[in-house]
């Protein structure tokens, strides 16, 4: 049976990157889950409270098209989001008359109200994560994300690009 340390050394022979990937990956979910956990009290799931952030920073209504990008998702990914805030009435869809293909969503007084009520708790969660760093450390943090998701954005648009994909 392979040690801990065999079993990284074979990974960072198979690529450089791969073990920070790695690393990057399993704190995504990490965080993706404790926020997911600090949430279940508002009733929203994170991509719910994400769906929210973007039409609030964006003046309250974008295509579902708008939203897919913004969050880095598949438009019918989206769907099942934007169906699932609908129904509790924090969200509501209006059909493009110019283009039934396109689906306008608005963020509601309602949901305009629970993302008030549920940033809080998001904030708390982040702040507590985020404490063990320094903010010279956050900067740094933020300076080479930003390089990675530049990259893999630009690796995304040529893939898209592409015939049958």
């Amino acid at each position: 049976m392979a040690t801990q340390a065999e079993k990284r050394a074979k990974v960072e022979e198979q690529a450089r990157g791969m073990a920070e990937w790695d690393t990057l990956y399993q704190t995504y979910n990490a965080i993706f889950k404790v926020t997911e956990l600090a949430l279940l009290p508002e009733n929203l799931s994170l991509p719910q409270l994400q769906l929210l952030s973007v039409l609030k920073q964006n003046g309250s209504i974008l295509t579902t098209g708008e939203i897919a990008r913004a969050m880095v998702k598949a438009s019918q990914t989206m769907t099942g989001v934007v169906d699932r805030l609908e129904a509790q009435g924090l969200v509501e869809r209006r059909y493009d008359r110019s283009d039934r293909r396109k689906v306008w969503v608005r963020l509601t007084e309602k949901g305009e109200r629970k993302w008030e009520d549920a940033m809080p708790a998001a904030n708390r969660l982040v702040e507590e994560v985020f404490s063990v760093l320094t903010d010279e450390q956050l900067r740094e943090l933020q300076a080479q994300t930003d390089k990675l998701r530049k990259t893999a954005m630009g690796r995304l648009a040529e893939a898209l690009e592409r015939p049958g994909f």
